[in-house]
């Protein structure tokens, strides 16, 4: 990939910033959509072509594939920062030796990752399962599967999110939306016509990047870009990685904080569940999957505004970051704020899209109102991380996210019930909420006591040299 040349301009730095938001973020938001259509599709054709086993088998290999997710994002997500600030101070060579020490960085996380997997993986999965011959096998055959090719789901997402930070959107979201439907289509054949099962599913998803990875290779070579792969000292290419890695830590702890705070619930429900816990459990489930999809235009938003702040940041432009960071406060404020609403007055008519049983109806439209109870902070908190992040100050963003989960969600979870009982569970989000905008407000005050920065976020000058 040598086609590497000085861009004519970066239009990160100039022009509407809502305009800007609205060609950044609309790309990215669209391949959050799809991609989480296709988490649906793919467990229509496991649990209606395979069986429930199936099924119940891929998620409980859950948490071993968030981890595979939280490893890539801690490289991506750290390289990304990097590379926007790099590109926004035309500083393209060290761009080039990111962009090829992001891979190097890769290559080792898969080794460490395969190696432990080949050691303990099986001990783990008979553990997850409780013993189950027939999950065990399917478990062990669908992650192994995954696993063994992480390194593709790797140099896919690094791929992704250069063109993202390049301002090749068009491109990236080409690529995504590509990927996705190839996996739609390989699993389609697999598993319903050659009727491969669980292993379909998996070899679906690395048939679809390895042929998308195909499209960016040939992209890459017949285009003009302001990066490529190049040979580096290895000083220069090991020199990224703790940026990369402490940059990449907060994004990726979130992921894995997702399956541990999951689990967190289905203990308290176990203990505190009383007579409806299954349907109670499947409400829990429905309220997840509508979240999680609610989540993903905020995930869009955040990502296109960490582009444009990280670039303008680069460039030393900080009014255009100052508005950036105003602009996404106030979207994702007012999209969270509809959101709540919608969650409060129609959570019966959207647990019923689901299912048909009005008891786990009635139980959906009793905790998505509860969960949801101050929704509304849970955009801004999310942006002020990812500024943080975007401005590479790494301490910060890991407070804001990595608190949420790890020091208030998963710990209330065990506590509130103590106190409440079972719909002590549902209020642990609101309790959060309220107990991150005080932690927010700390960091603001003690960020502008320190830098001077207008509330602790808003810069006007150049740094020094």
């Amino acid at each position: 990939m040598s086609n590497a040349s000085q861009p004519q301009q970066n239009f990160f730095l100039f022009g509407s910033l809502p305009l800007l938001f609205i060609k950044t973020a609309t790309p990215i938001i669209l391949v959050m959509v799809v991609n989480g259509l296709f988490t649906l599709v793919d467990a229509y054709f496991l649990g209606e072509f395979v069986g429930a086993d199936a099924l119940t088998a891929v998620t409980m290999m859950f948490p071993v594939f968030m981890l595979i997710v939280a490893l890539s994002t801690w490289v991506s997500g750290g390289f990304s920062s990097v590379l926007a600030r790099l590109l926004g101070a035309k500083e393209f060579g060290r761009a080039s030796t990111a962009f090829t020490s992001a891979y190097m960085l890769s290559g080792v996380v898969c080794l460490l990752l395969i190696s432990i997997f080949g050691f303990g993986g099986d001990q783990m999965i008979q553990w997850v399962t409780k013993g189950s011959d027939t999950l065990s096998a399917m478990g062990y055959t669908y992650i192994s599967i995954l696993i063994y090719g992480s390194p593709l789901i790797f140099i896919l997402t690094i791929s992704v999110d250069a063109f993202r930070c390049e301002g090749k959107l068009g491109f990236m979201t080409f690529i995504s939306v590509l990927s996705t439907l190839l996996n739609v289509l390989f699993n389609y054949l697999l598993i319903v016509q050659l009727d491969l099962g669980v292993a379909g599913s998996a070899y679906g998803t690395l048939l679809a990047q390895t042929l998308s990875l195909s499209a960016v290779i040939i992209y890459r070579y017949n285009t003009i870009s302001a990066i490529s792969l190049m040979p580096s000292p290895l000083h220069r290419i090991t020199g990224f990685w703790r940026d990369f890695l402490a940059l990449g830590a907060p994004q990726s702890l979130s992921y894995l904080g997702i399956s541990l705070s999951s689990g967190a619930v289905f203990y308290s429900l176990q203990n505190w569940g009383g007579a409806n816990y299954e349907a109670t459990v499947t409400a829990y489930g429905i309220t997840t999957r509508i979240l999680t999809f609610s989540f993903l235009p905020l995930l869009g938003l955040n990502l296109g505004f960490q582009t444009i702040a990280g670039n303008n940041q680069g460039a030393q432009i900080f009014p255009r970051v100052n508005n950036s960071l105003k602009i996404a406060i106030f979207a994702s404020f007012g999209y969270c704020l509809s959101l709540q609403l919608i969650f409060h007055f129609m959570a019966g008519p959207l647990g019923s899209i689901f299912v048909d049983d009005q008891k786990i109806i009635t139980e959906t439209a009793r905790i998505l109102p509860l969960i949801t109870l101050f929704y509304f902070l849970f955009g801004p908190s999310m942006i002020l991380s990812g500024f943080f992040q975007a401005i590479g100050d790494a301490k910060r963003s890991a407070l804001i996210s990595l608190t949420r989960t790890y020091l208030f969600s998963i710990p209330l979870t065990f506590v509130l019930p103590l106190y409440f009982g079972e719909v002590g569970i549902w209020y642990v989000g609101p309790v959060t909420e309220i107990l991150m905008t005080v932690l927010t407000l700390f960091i603001l005050f003690h960020n502008a006591s320190r830098t001077g920065y207008k509330l602790g976020l808003f810069r006007t000058d150049p740094a020094p040299s």
